[in-house]
């Protein structure tokens, strides 16, 4: 039981449960999240046009197109994304978040934290540091190519 791969798989299959069943309040799910805070942040940092297309999305996330192209489908019939011409790209588009998702955004931060808190409850500072590193350790690991 104590099997190293087995409780990261499990512990991020049970984050994403409980962040499901918290964003459902906001009619959101945790792609559809991810989508969006990829989005915020990659306004807040004036990220290169090019961030903001499905593609760049979907493998920063690492989603495939038939999922990214639905879960966008989707913000965009609920009115919380923008599907804006490329400039330079006629076959393409750029995605920008609503004015009614950016005022959305603290509250579907706040249910995002309250899953954090639940998920490290009763750690210390200190195994919540160590713990961050060692995950952005295992993340750099596996997205280096060989």
């Amino acid at each position: 039981m104590n099997n190293l791969g087995y409780l990261l798989q499990l512990s991020a299959k049970l984050m994403k449960y409980e962040l499901n069943k918290q964003l459902e309040q906001e009619n959101f799910t945790a792609a559809q999240w991810a989508i969006i805070k990829h989005l915020q942040i990659s306004e807040e940092h004036h990220a290169p046009i090019d961030q903001f297309m499905a593609v760049s999305i979907a493998h920063e996330l690492d989603m495939d197109k038939p999922t990214i192209s639905g879960v966008i489908k989707r913000l965009t019939e609920k009115g919380f994304v923008e599907k804006l011409a490329h400039p330079r790209d006629k076959r393409a588009f750029i995605l920008r978040l609503t004015s009614k998702t950016r005022e959305m955004i603290p509250s579907l931060e706040q249910l995002s934290e309250k899953t954090i808190c639940k998920a490290t409850s009763g750690f210390t500072s200190k195994e919540l540091e160590d713990l961050t590193h060692y995950l952005v350790r295992v993340s750099q690991n596996l997205k280096e190519e060989d």
